[in-house]
């Protein structure tokens, strides 16, 4: 087995990541964030969403009450809204199949790591 130093492995990982770039569930969930963004109504709808999303985070860092109560219900119904959207439900499914990737390269580095420290 070859002794690698860590520029060399910065580059393998490198390497991966581009190779995970081109990866057919990445290249879905490009194509998928580009049709949400491509749709006017669900482009406006996702950005007051996170501007709700960041007023409530600022107003809760100070307390609670029922102010928050009625926003956090405004940013559900509008979340539940946005879930209506084909391109929005495309993107949620293909965003999990990329986590899905990512976390099984991730247990596969791990078991490797493992099974060989172990010899």
């Amino acid at each position: 087995m070859t002794t690698l130093d860590r520029n060399e492995i910065w580059a393998q990982a490198f390497e991966l990541g581009h190779l995970i770039l081109e990866s057919p569930e990445v290249l879905h969930y490009k194509a998928a964030e580009r049709a949400m963004q491509e749709n006017t109504e669900i482009a406006a709808k996702t950005v007051k969403f996170r501007e709700m999303q960041w007023q409530y985070d600022k107003l809760a860092e100070h307390g609670t009450g029922a102010h928050l109560d009625g926003l956090r219900q405004d940013i559900e119904a509008l979340a539940k809204d946005l879930d209506q959207y084909p391109e929005v439900q495309a993107y949620k499914v293909a965003m999990k199949q990329v986590d899905e990737l990512l976390k099984s390269v991730t247990d596969l580095i791990a078991s490797t790591i493992t099974e060989k420290a172990a010899e």
